[in-house]
């Protein structure tokens, strides 16, 4: 059994899971450590000085967890060194997209050896203020203490993300970034369109139907009850009781039967101004339909100004960090316009 985040104060549980996959991985691991009083990536933000360079030179190091440490140190025999600095240093040079979130590297550099020899840098991010003449790129003289250690500096930014462990862990490994790109992307095909994400999920679900992290609806409850027509028949789960999509389908029905209400006073009207002549008549239907109209229109106003703010929170809530910003407001700018735009169709 892995052994827990020991000092959770200090360290996220992302960067100690790197540990524990690297013990797991190579035999002759021993680990260096992590948290440091020290300056540089081993101590955390707000206990360094505003010029530190790990805080200082790359501006993603000044987001994040403020009281974490962003660096390890990884202990381990000769011909270990050799691989892992490699393994690294090719995917540095490559850009190799697991070492980047967002179009940001998720770390800032790493220090081994690739001969046993000599110490050797590589700076992914930031190389400039370093000295290095370019924002990545190797820097020499680093600590001979390096011989024997591999150090990882991790952007502070990502110090908590789900997938900082994962991608690391990834290259260490040797996995290959086609075996990585297969592994992690997961496309469902489905009547509606497809639905696309490129990471891992945080946890497994359990179902095959679902496409996001924990929580949420599935491929039928998000759907189906934004996009598909109110009151299709073979939904599944309908929405919760006093939701935002139940307000919302409460509010489209209500308008149905109101619109039916005032068709049969209109006809009313008109067979109550038989003595009228056809002008008169065609005036106060248009007045009629001038009223619908605005009604129409302050219930649109209504739905936008009241409920579309709560859906997009409660959905928002759900999707944060897993799903793409764009992709959400898109998804929920076509589903509300798809439920308003069917209130402009003649009533059943």
């Amino acid at each position: 059994m892995a052994v827990p985040n020991p000092n959770r104060q200090r360290i996220t549980d992302q960067v100690w899971e790197i540990w524990v996959r690297f013990d797991a991985l190579e035999p002759t691991a021993l680990l260096g450590g992590i948290y440091a009083a020290k300056p540089g990536y081993h101590n955390y933000r707000l206990a360094l000085p505003g010029g530190d360079y790990s805080v200082g030179d790359v501006a993603a190091d000044r987001q994040g967890p403020q009281d974490k440490a962003a660096a390890i140190d990884l202990t381990m025999s000769a011909a270990a060194m050799r691989l892992y600095t490699g393994r690294l240093d090719v995917a540095a040079r490559a850009r190799d997209e697991r070492l980047y979130i967002d179009g940001h590297p998720i770390i800032r550099e790493f220090i081994g050896t690739k001969d046993n020899r000599s110490v050797y840098c590589y700076v992914l991010v930031g190389g400039r203020p370093l000295g290095v003449g370019a924002d990545a790129g190797p820097d020499p003289g680093r600590d001979a203490t390096h011989l024997w250690h591999l150090h990882i500096s991790f952007i502070r930014r990502f110090l908590a993300h789900p997938q900082l462990a994962p991608r690391v862990m990834s290259v260490l490994s040797g996995e290959s970034l086609a075996a990585w790109r297969a592994r992690t992307t997961t496309t469902s095909t489905t009547s509606g369109g497809d639905m696309q994400q490129t990471d891992r999920l945080a946890n497994r679900t359990g179902n095959p139907n679902r496409t996001v992290g924990n929580v949420l609806a599935d491929v039928s409850n998000l759907r189906d009850w934004l996009i598909s027509r109110a009151g299709t028949a073979g939904m599944v789960t309908p929405p919760a009781a006093g939701s935002p999509l139940q307000l919302l389908l409460a509010m489209a029905q209500d308008w149905a039967a109101e619109s039916n209400r005032q068709r049969l006073r209109d006809e009313a009207i008109l067979a109550a101004v038989k003595g009228l002549t056809p002008q008169e008549i065609l005036a106060r239907v248009d007045l009629r339909a001038a009223q619908q109209i605005e009604a129409l229109h302050a219930m649109r106003t209504q739905i936008a100004q009241e409920l579309a703010p709560l859906l997009v929170t409660a959905v928002g809530q759900h999707l944060a960090g897993q799903v793409a910003p764009e992709m959400l407001a898109d998804a929920q700018e076509m589903a509300i316009r798809r439920v308003l735009g069917s209130l402009d169709g003649p009533a059943a």
